[in-house]
């Protein structure tokens, strides 16, 4: 079993998430490899004083988040990868429960968690559909189908019981079988960051594997650890690789997806600008 770490300026959170697998993984074996993208803090290079058993791996450029992944999958041994961001914390024994389900539920392709925010409310954790033509149009008129259907359970789930799902699973926290990752070439490096954890379940749904939460593990997501969340560039990256994804899934609406995300955007936008006024 094999975590990765991937860390960009973010040495103090990276800590807290080495000690809360520590304290929170049991019955199972296991190896933490973090991958350093180029950081200019350069403060990563002492973790091993902290955990020597660690794998380090330092990246002589920052390629993003895909490739940082995909750096530290060379260096794994373990027969599935839990791809964990720098800020999560593990609350249970999350790792063995992946484990322990992926074992027995061979059409598994990736498994993920429910996700909370430092209040432990819900956050983020999956999506029930790939971006499409049809959920553009649903986002422009405030994803009012999904909220009905689901309810407060659109990206989180309330259930008690495992639940598949069509959509994708949170990059945070992001489950995956080794040999499927290796099959696929891993993360798509055109992806800097955003939609590359997208583009990928495409490419495994493809082979035909399935998506499961777990929804009684719960990881801890701060969200933006190594950048401010409201950054002009983090908005920027969303816009361009949700393109990005469009052209690769061969979208056959790609121009009018892209014409109404981007009413959508510019609603949004106006938004903001009204209540920063």
């Amino acid at each position: 079993m094999s975590i990765i770490i991937v860390n960009y300026n973010t040495t103090q959170l990276v800590i807290d998430c080495v000690n809360s697998i520590y304290d929170n993984t049991k019955n199972i074996n296991f190896e933490i490899i973090v991958v350093d993208n180029n950081s200019p803090d350069r403060s990563i290079e002492n973790i091993k004083s902290i955990f020597p058993e660690i794998k380090l791996i330092l990246s002589e450029k920052n390629a993003g988040f895909g490739a940082g992944n995909n750096l530290g999958n060379k260096h794994a041994i373990g027969k599935y990868l839990f791809l964990l961001n720098s800020d999560t914390l593990l609350l249970d024994n999350a790792v063995y429960e992946f484990f322990k389900f992926m074992q027995k539920t061979p059409n598994a392709g990736v498994c993920g968690g429910n996700l909370l925010t430092k209040e432990l409310n819900p956050n983020f954790s999956f999506a029930r559909f790939k971006p499409n033509f049809w959920l553009s149009i649903s986002e422009l008129f405030f994803n009012i189908y999904p909220r009905i259907r689901y309810k407060n359970e659109l990206f989180y789930s309330l259930e008690k019981n495992i639940v598949k799902i069509n959509g994708f699973i949170c990059g945070a926290d992001y489950f995956v079988t080794k040999s499927i990752f290796d099959k696929v070439n891993g993360f798509d490096e055109d992806f800097f960051m955003y939609f590359e954890e997208v583009e990928l379940s495409y490419r495994i749904e493809n082979l035909g594997y399935k998506f499961y939460i777990l929804p009684h593990v719960k990881i801890i997501h701060f969200d933006g650890g190594s950048q401010n969340i409201n950054s002009k560039n983090k908005k920027k990256w969303i816009i361009d690789s949700k393109k990005m994804y469009y052209k690769k899934t061969n979208n056959k609406f790609y121009t009018i997806t892209n014409f109404i995300d981007s009413i959508t955007t510019f609603r949004i936008k106006l938004k903001e600008k009204i209540l920063n006024n």
